[in-house]
C-alpha cells in the first residue's frame, strides 16, 4: 500500500517521521519520530524514540548523522526542553547548528510546553509548526496532560453515502476505498488496542492487525479485543479460532478470555486502565459504537465515507448521526478520491 498520509495535509518528510514514530511504543512516553533532510528535501536520516529511559528521537538521529546548518529537522513533537530524564533535545539542536526545525505540535508536557520553541527562536533557529501530527500519533496526549484523562477513545467508521456500514449485495466487507483503508491502518498503528463486538467477529472474520509494508517491522501490534457479551454460545470455538485475540465475556477467566461485564463500560474501562491502554480504537459493530456514544466516552471520530449509496445492508442508525450532530464538532474534511474523510472531536 502507498503512504497516503500526505492526503491529510502532512508534508512528505513529516509523513516519514510519523511512520517512524509508529514503529515503536515507548510507553509511558509518547510516540515520536524525527527526520533530517538536506536543503533540497532529500532524506539523510530517520529515527524514533524506542522506549522510556532511552534517547529521544532527535538524539538518536544525531547518532546517525552529523547535520549541517542547511539541513532541516522534522520532528513529530516539540523537542524536549527539560533535561531531567534525558539531554535537552532543544539545546542539542542548537549545539548541532541546525537552523530550521519543523515540529508537529507543541508539547503539552508542562516541562516543555512552548519553552523549546522560544529557546530555539532566541538562538536564531527558524521553527515552523505543521500541526495535528502529535494528535494523530498520540491522541490521548493533550487530554492526559491538560485534564488528567487517562484514556482516549477513537472511533473509526466506514460508511456509504447513505450511512450504511455494510452492503449485503456484495461479498466485500469494505464500503470505502483503498486510500481510506490505508489511512485506517495507520490509525490502528497508533492504538494500544482495537475493539469490536461479537457480531462483527462472526460476520467479518477480521484480522485486526496493521497490514502496511512500511510498518511490517513494528515492535508491537495493537491488542485485538472482542466484547463478546453474556452468551457463551460458540465462545470456546471463537477462543480457539482467534488465539491472539482477547475476549471479554461473562465466562470465568480462561486462556484468552477475561471475565468482564461488557454491559458495564465502567468495568470495561477499568480493565483498559489495568492493561495501561491509553488509546482505544473502536471499529464496531453498530451496538458497540452506540454503547460508547451513549455513555459519552468517544473523544474523536474518523468518518470515512464513500460516494456510493447502498440499497441493502446495515445502516449506522439514528443514534450515531444524532450523537455526532449534537455532541461533536468537525475538525477537518479531506477528499480521498471518491471517498471523503471527516474528523470530529467532542464539543
Amino acid at each position: 500500500m502507498d503512504n497516503n498520509l500526505q492526503k491529510l495535509g502532512f508534508s512528505k518528510p513529516m509523513t516519514v517521521a510519523i511512520i517512524e514514530a509508529l514503529k515503536a511504543n515507548p510507553h509511558p512516553n509518547p510516540r515520536v519520530g524525527a527526520v533530517l533532510t538536506d536543503q533540497h528535501g532529500q532524506i539523510k536520516a530517520v529515527s524514533n524514540h524506542l522506549k522510556k529511559g532511552s534517547n529521544h528521537a532527535e538524539m538518536n538521529l544525531f547518532d546517525l548523522v552529523n547535520p549541517s546548518q542547511h539541513d532541516i529537522l522534522y520532528v513529530t513533537l516539540e523537542p524536549c526542553f527539560h533535561s531531567d530524564t534525558s539531554p535537552s533535545c532543544a539545546t542539542e539542536i542548537i549545539n548541532r547548528g541546525i537552523k530550521k526545525v519543523i515540529i508537529g505540535d507543541i508539547d503539552d508536557d508542562i516541562r516543555t510546553r512552548g519553552k523549546s520553541v522560544e529557546l530555539l527562536k532566541k538562538n536564531n533557529v527558524s521553527v515552523l509548526n505543521e500541526g495535528n501530527v502529535n494528535n494523530f500519533l498520540n491522541p490521548y496526549y493533550s487530554n492526559f496532560h491538560r485534564n488528567s484523562k487517562k484514556i482516549n477513545y477513537l472511533l473509526k467508521v466506514g460508511l456509504s453515502n447513505n450511512d450504511y456500514l455494510s452492503d449485503s449485495s456484495q461479498d466485500s466487507k469494505y464500503i470505502t476505498n483503498k486510500i481510506s483503508l490505508n489511512i485506517s491502518h495507520y490509525l490502528r498503528a497508533s492504538a494500544d488496542c482495537i475493539i469490536i463486538g461479537k457480531t462483527t467477529l462472526l460476520n467479518d472474520n477480521p484480522k485486526l492487525d496493521v497490514r502496511l509494508d512500511d510498518l511490517n517491522n513494528m515492535k508491537t501490534q495493537p491488542v485485538p479485543i472482542v466484547m463478546w457479551g453474556k452468551s457463551n454460545d460458540n465462545l470456546m470455538k471463537a477462543l480457539n479460532t482467534y488465539p491472539n485475540f482477547t475476549f471479554l465475556s461473562d465466562m470465568p477467566n480462561h486462556n484468552n478470555n477475561v471475565q468482564c461485564n461488557t454491559d458495564s463500560l465502567e468495568e470495561v474501562e477499568k480493565y483498559f486502565i489495568e492493561r495501561e491502554f491509553r488509546n482505544i480504537f473502536i471499529e464496531g459493530g453498530k451496538s458497540i459504537i452506540e454503547s460508547f456514544l451513549k455513555k459519552d466516552m468517544i473523544d474523536q471520530i474518523y468518518e470515512f465515507k464513500s460516494a456510493s449509496n447502498v440499497k441493502q445492508g446495515l445502516n449506522v442508525g439514528k443514534t450515531y448521526r444524532d450523537k455526532v450532530n449534537f455532541n461533536f464538532k468537525v475538525v477537518e474534511k479531506y477528499k480521498l478520491k471518491d471517498n471523503s474523510l471527516t474528523t470530529y472531536t467532542k464539543n
